[in-house]
């Protein structure tokens, strides 16, 4: 467990980081950018974003696609590597404004795969004594609502950072392999916590295809 909460930690501290730091980077570019009408944006406007990105409770540590299809709507994919396994997930954005930059607000579907006979050590009933414990982490699905803000970076790619949240829809995230233990309820509350699902903070940076 220890390691699960390490990961989290260190994807949550780059990801502060990263926001601090984008955001006195591309601050100005952002107040001064120009609002082009979809005929023209559309012309500029890449079919394809390839990129990487790093998020909380999203994509992990992966790689991400984004397909924009009309005026005002996107397809995304990410696959990455989190604290809880391999991760998968897309949805569908919507930008208020028009063309795949500025505020975007998304919805979708994110899967981490889970991981067999994870040990770590956690305190057990009766007399929360720490011991040590292999778990199954069991595959975990989250619907993800996301707002992120994509600046313009030259004439073809952006860079996104995205906050939201992340809502669990697997009840049985864990199994306790350990013969005859129980977890405590502090133990419980700790992988509550630490399973998928909760805040989400993230970047990505994209590289537009034509």
């Amino acid at each position: 467990m220890k390691k699960i909460m390490k990961t989290k930690s260190i994807l949550s501290n780059l990801a502060t980081v990263m926001v601090l730091f984008t955001f006195v980077l591309f601050f100005n570019e952002s107040m001064y950018a120009q609002q082009d009408s979809w005929p023209s944006l559309s012309t500029k406007t890449p079919s394809t974003f390839l990129g990487v990105g790093l998020g909380v409770n999203d994509n992990g540590f992966g790689a991400c696609i984004e397909i924009p299809l009309v005026e005002k709507l996107s397809l995304y994919g990410n696959a990455g590597l989190g604290g809880w396994g391999w991760k998968l997930g897309g949805g569908i954005s919507f930008y208020p404004s028009k063309g795949p930059y500025g505020t975007s607000l998304s919805i979708g579907y994110a899967s981490a795969s889970g991981l067999n006979d994870f040990q770590t050590e956690l305190a057990v009933e009766p007399d929360n004594q720490t011991k040590p414990i292999i778990l199954n982490l069991n595959p975990v699905g989250t619907v993800n609502l996301v707002y992120a803000h994509n600046f313009r970076m030259g004439q073809k790619s952006k860079f996104a950072l995205s906050a939201g949240y992340a809502i669990p829809v697997t009840k049985n995230a864990y199994d306790v392999i350990t013969t005859g233990e129980t977890l405590s309820d502090i133990s419980m509350q700790v992988m509550d916590f630490v399973q998928p699902g909760g805040l989400i903070v993230g970047f990505k940076f994209l590289f537009g295809i034509n």
